[in-house]
């Protein structure tokens, strides 16, 4: 069996956060990483950019995204695991050396538009802390195949 081909790809990642008190906040950030496919999933793995806003410099991102599922496992300074599918409450444990936490999201959208060049994912989701609501995210992930120069 063949190893896929992991090509080199540029991150734009965009996050909105709108909070329950009316408030809200938005990132943007550029990142390398990695990208395959195999066996119908597509794969996305980059490195956490050093941000004392995220709290997760030092921790490695792992997506993987097939038809309406994506799937995030970040391991390193930060450990937790989560699935995104549309209408479906899925609760984790998100672990940091200050101790852990139980986060929760419900997903409304989920839509990926990937190819073996990239494409992007879209993310609306609430977002709960020990089972109370902390803020409505939009999360878009948009992932382009870096071209030898």
């Amino acid at each position: 069996m063949s190893r896929p081909v992991q090509k080199k790809v540029t991150l734009q990642i965009n996050g909105t956060q709108k909070y329950p008190e009316g408030h809200e906040d938005q990132q943007e950030v550029i990142t390398g990483g990695m990208f395959y496919e195999r066996n119908g999933v597509f794969y996305v793995v980059y490195k956490d950019c050093a941000s004392e806003s995220t709290g997760i410099e030092g921790s490695t991102t792992f997506l993987s995204v097939k038809e309406g599922l994506v799937g995030l496992n970040r391991k390193g300074a930060v450990n937790n695991t989560q699935e995104f599918k549309k209408d479906v409450l899925n609760r984790s444990i998100y672990a940091t050396c200050f101790g852990k936490i139980w986060l929760s999201v419900m997903p409304h959208l989920v839509e990926c538009d990937l190819t073996v060049s990239g494409g992007r994912i879209s993310l609306e989701y609430d977002l709960f802390v020990d089972d109370k609501l902390v803020s409505y995210n939009r999360l878009l992930l948009n992932i382009k195949e870096d071209i030898p120069q």
